[in-house]
């Protein structure tokens, strides 16, 4: 009798420490996937961080007078985001035409005309300065000049069409971070858009068919 006694004892110890045992491991493993998330969650922001302190945007702007007030075009690449940008692929338009130079633009657009700086006229007349974009890193808050075009005497007429042909002007940028992102980015000209303000993530940028160079 007294051994029938004890076996209900034994068994109910035994169950006892099994559901002590489960209820450990539960809480463990509850423990071990909230530690998991938390770890996740950390990494994935992070990651963000990192990106967003690293993070370009590239637009173009363009000035038609210096800060004293002289008439003086440029047309510039500016970095207004947080991060250096390389600049894969830069395109210019002129009526929805691709232009590889500026010099070609001018040209077609409003009546410029080519004279070689090693020509003895040279001395005589505004100079046009062009510079390349593509294949350049610009540092967050840099400015990259491309075409610069001061008003003189002798090139009233030339200058004031181009003055009147930079609204109907406009871009596509492709650029890349430091983390290899990258971002493709039609921008218009005079115009605003709001899709400027989104630019499209691209894998790598595509090299365009017509690429201006300067």
């Amino acid at each position: 009798m007294a051994d029938g006694q004890r076996h209900p004892r034994k068994i109910g110890r035994f169950f006892h420490r099994r559901v002590a045992d489960i209820v450990i491991a539960v809480a463990a493993l509850f423990v071990s996937a909230i530690s998991l998330w938390i770890g996740v969650r950390t990494e994935n922001a992070n990651e963000e961080l990192v990106a967003g302190s690293t993070w370009p945007f590239l637009q173009v702007q363009v000035s038609n007078a210096t800060p004293d007030s002289k008439q003086d075009l440029q047309f510039m690449v500016v970095n207004a985001g947080v991060g250096p940008a390389k600049i894969e692929s830069f395109e210019v338009y002129w009526k929805r035409k691709p232009y590889r130079s500026a010099r070609k633009l001018l040209l077609d657009c409003c009546g410029f005309k080519d004279i070689l700086a090693t020509s003895p006229e040279a001395n005589y007349h505004t100079r046009l300065t062009t510079g390349t974009v593509q294949g350049t890193v610009l540092r967050a808050g840099d400015t990259k000049t491309f075409i610069h075009y001061p008003l003189g005497s002798d090139n009233l007429a030339v200058w004031g069409a181009l003055d009147h042909a930079r609204v109907q002007m406009s871009y596509r940028i492709c650029y890349c971070s430091v983390l290899n992102e990258c971002w493709r980015n039609p921008l218009a000209g005079e115009q605003y858009n709001p899709a400027q303000l989104r630019p499209e993530a691209v894998k790598s940028c595509p090299v365009p068919p017509v690429a201006y160079t300067q």
